[in-house]
């Protein structure tokens, strides 16, 4: 039987799943509530992010949102 602590939360493996910035915005977007302290640690780590210190998970959030609408503007004109 697999431990709790091993196991992958469900809202980390569809955002590490998620094909596309929208759909990981609309995960975070749809799902913060789902969202812990180590889960944000392994969203931001996949994005190459760094939290600030002493930012709160609201915070976290927020700007990992902020940073894949910024991204999401680039990846669409680098397409047209």
């Amino acid at each position: 039987m697999e431990d709790d602590n091993n196991r992958i939360p469900q809202v980390l493996e569809d955002f590490l799943d998620a094909d596309n910035v929208a759909d990981k915005r609309r995960i975070l977007e749809e799902r913060s509530s789902e969202i812990d302290e180590k889960t944000m640690l392994n969203i931001e780590l996949s994005l190459d992010i760094v939290a600030k210190d002493g930012a709160s998970l609201d915070d976290r959030i927020g700007y990992v949102m902020y940073y894949l609408r910024t991204r999401g503007r680039f990846e669409n004109t680098r397409l047209r």
